[in-house]
Parts: structure tokens; C-alpha cells; sequence
């Protein structure tokens, strides 16, 4: 069978990835005309970095990836500790697997260089979608044709195939977030133990690690957008900005926004769920299937598992099984996905009504931090459908 890839982001990338040593024929469509992933750096929980080890990438990531030793969450104002988490040698021993902090560009270059050169077909911008009972053929922008047994959106939050399946309203895009890189010479303070450090104040956080092989320092703000903004991506975004929304909180947090060498910036729609994750011969995956809030640090991570789940599924199916074959995808991780996406929702929201009130803070994040733990962070994708290994 032919699966036809829309997007070459991390999920549609996993996804080649997983089906490269079968018997499936994998065509992947970008419509960027060369390879630059945006964003600054992502944090690869357990979660995701078992599956990539049984893929072989555990190599490649140890070169460029940080494992940090802890995650410390603050408070805004004072810097003072609400909970820590042992990370490091605590982490690869209860769950077998680092927790890696990496920039984005390292994570997709790796998954892309695994691949044989020319895997991807760029310049393909999706305009239309044909079904039939036995395939799909997408129609792109400059003229061409592409039929496949099946086709995955893993187009992003802007999906046009999420379209073909759903009539959907958009959410409100009710936050800024802002993401940056520091050189870690220019905060020695920050750098004396990788660790990751979250900053949670009233409707807002501040989250930082380190990326790059240790040498840089990865930055995530949100805070409240205007009302009815309607969602863009990565518009420059100034210093100047970042810090008179940050007024007030411990100096730490300004020392990371002063030292910035980059910041852009991007409005977040609380999107809903989807209603429909497949039909027929069409499914999505990642951020076209289920859009995440980044309070929870789990976009990549639910894409990736998305990819060894559809991976297991689609090795199974038979030309004549693949409707079964999708449906079975979807019912494995609907469920899964929307409760990860209700957690980071439920810790924004929670945080905003708490105030300023330093009891609800830390009753709130204690609750959320052992929810991911035994929960987000155990998950085994393999496992799930029943291909442990």
C-alpha cells in the first residue's frame, strides 16, 4: 500500500520513520520549499524518547540533546521553590529512558537525515482532496497529482486535510507565546546544572532550559492575547514587550528576556477537540488532530506517540482492512490525547483563577506535576498496541 504524508513536521517525519522498514510505500508532501523548522526548543519527555530509542535514534540525540538533572516550578515573585522533580540518572531508572531538552531544528534534522535523500516532496501545498472507495488523491497547488491507499494529515494546526474532516470553528486565540534563545554564557547564574525552570504567576508562566549541547538556553512566555486576535505565526516579537508583561516578577525571569539573542512570537487558539479523527481513507495526527496548549510540554511528545500508534495499525492492514485499521487509531488515541489537552487547559485556567493566593498555587501544581508523572510520563505507545518490545 502507498500512505501518503501530508506535512514533514515531527509527527508526519516520526510517522516515515516508523513504516520505513515495511512493506508500506510512505510519500511525504511539505509545502515549505526547504527544511527550516520554527520554534526554539522542546522538551522529549519519557514518553516519546522510548519509542525513538526503539527506532535507533538514541545515538543521534545524546550529541545534541541536554538531560537535565531536575525541573524546578517557582513562584513569580520571590523565586522560591513550590516543587521539584529529580530528573537525570531518577528518570532513565523509573521510566528506562533520559528526558532530553533540545532545540526543535536538532530534533526534526535527525528524524529528516534518517531518511533517504529526497523523501520529501517540497513546494506541495495541499489544495484539494479526492476520495474514493479504494484511495485518495491530492490535488496541490502547482498543478500536480498525488494518489496514495491512504492519506495522514500531518499538516498542523492549520490543516487543510482537518478541514476535508471536519467543520470545525476556530477557538478563541486567547494567549501570546513567546519563545526565545540565549547564549548560556550570558546567563552563568542559569548554568551551573542543566535543569529545566518553570515560573508560574497569575495567567501567565516562564519556562527556560537548556538546548544546543549545553551551549544555549531555550525560553517559553505566555500571557493573555487581545480578545477575537485572530491566529498567526511567528511574528518577531521585542524584548521590550516580553519584559513589561513579565512587570513584577523575580528577577531571574528578566535576566533570561535581557540576554535574548532571539524572540518570536505566536498567538495560541484554545482550539476544540475534533470531532473526527478519520474517515474512510483519511486520518490526522499531531497538532492537526489535537492542538496543544504548551503549558504541559507535550505537543511533540503526543505526536510522536500518534506516529508509533498509526505505525503499529497501518503494518497490520490490508487493502482491503484499512478503514479498520484508522479506526482502531483513532479510538486508541482520542481519549489519551483529549485528557493531556484538558491537563494543560486545566493548569492554565486553574492558575488564572488562583490569583495571586500562594496555597491554591502550590496545592494546583502539586496535583498537575503527579498526574504527569504517573500518568503522562509511563505511557508506552508500543505497548498501547500491544507491540511491547
Amino acid at each position: 500500500m502507498r500512505i501518503v504524508i501530508v506535512g514533514a513536521g515531527i509527527a508526519g517525519l516520526t510517522l516515515a520513520n516508523a513504516l520505513a522498514h515495511t512493506d508500506l510505500r510512505v510519500v511525504l508532501l511539505d509545502q515549505s520549499t526547504e527544511s527550516q523548522p520554527i520554534g526554539a526548543g522542546l522538551q522529549l519527555a519519557p514518553n516519546a524518547a522510548l519509542p525513538l530509542r526503539r527506532l535507533g535514534f538514541d545515538d543521534a540525540l545524546s550529541k545534541v540533546a541536554v538531560r537535565p538533572q531536575g525541573q524546578d516550578i517557582l513562584r513569580w515573585y520571590d523565586n522560591t521553590p513550590v516543587h521539584s522533580t529529580p530528573m537525570g540518572a531518577a528518570f532513565e531508572r523509573r521510566y528506562g529512558v533520559p528526558h532530553y531538552t533540545l532545540l526543535r531544528s536538532d530534533l526534526h534534522r535527525i528524524l529528516l537525515d534518517s531518511l533517504p535523500s529526497g523523501s520529501v516532496r517540497r513546494g506541495r501545498y495541499v489544495t484539494g482532496v479526492l476520495e474514493n472507495s479504494d484511495g485518495v488523491t491530492l490535488r496541490c497547488s502547482d498543478g500536480q497529482e498525488v494518489h496514495g491507499d491512504i492519506a495522514v494529515g500531518a499538516d498542523g494546526i492549520h490543516s487543510m486535510i482537518r478541514g476535508v474532516l471536519n467543520t470545525e470553528r476556530h477557538g478563541s486565540a486567547n494567549r501570546i507565546l513567546y519563545r526565545g534563545l540565549v547564549p548560556i554564557d550570558r546567563v552563568p547564574e542559569l548554568a551551573d546544572e542543566p535543569r529545566v525552570r518553570i515560573w508560574l504567576g497569575p495567567n501567565a508562566h516562564f519556562s527556560c532550559y537548556p538546548v544546543a549541547s549545553g551551549t544555549k538556553l531555550s525560553f517559553n512566555a505566555s500571557v493573555p492575547a487581545h480578545l477575537n486576535h485572530p491566529e498567526s505565526w511567528s511574528s518577531q516579537g521585542r524584548i521590550s514587550d516580553l519584559k513589561r508583561a513579565f512587570e513584577g516578577w523575580t528577577p531571574e525571569v528578566h535576566t533570561v528576556i535581557s540576554a535574548s539573542e532571539w524572540i518570536g512570537t505566536w498567538i495560541l487558539g484554545d482550539r476544540h477537540h475534533v470531532r473526527n479523527w478519520h474517515r474512510g481513507r483519511l486520518a490526522l495526527m499531531g497538532d492537526a488532530a489535537h492542538p496543544m496548549l504548551p503549558f504541559f510540554a507535550q505537543g511533540a511528545n503526543q505526536a510522536v506517540e500518534d506516529a508509533i500508534v498509526l505505525a503499529s495499525c497501518l503494518r497490520e492492514a490490508t487493502a482491503f482492512t484499512v478503514e479498520q485499521a484508522l479506526a482502531r487509531y483513532s479510538s486508541l488515541r482520542r481519549e489519551r490525547t483529549e485528557h493531556v489537552h484538558m491537563l494543560s487547559r486545566d493548569l492554565t485556567y486553574s492558575l488564572s483563577e488562583a490569583g495571586e493566593d500562594p496555597d491554591q498555587y502550590d496545592a494546583i501544581i502539586t496535583r498537575t506535576e503527579r498526574a504527569k508523572s504517573e500518568w503522562v510520563y509511563a505511557y508506552d505507545a508500543d505497548a498501547a498496541t500491544g507491540n511491547s518490545q
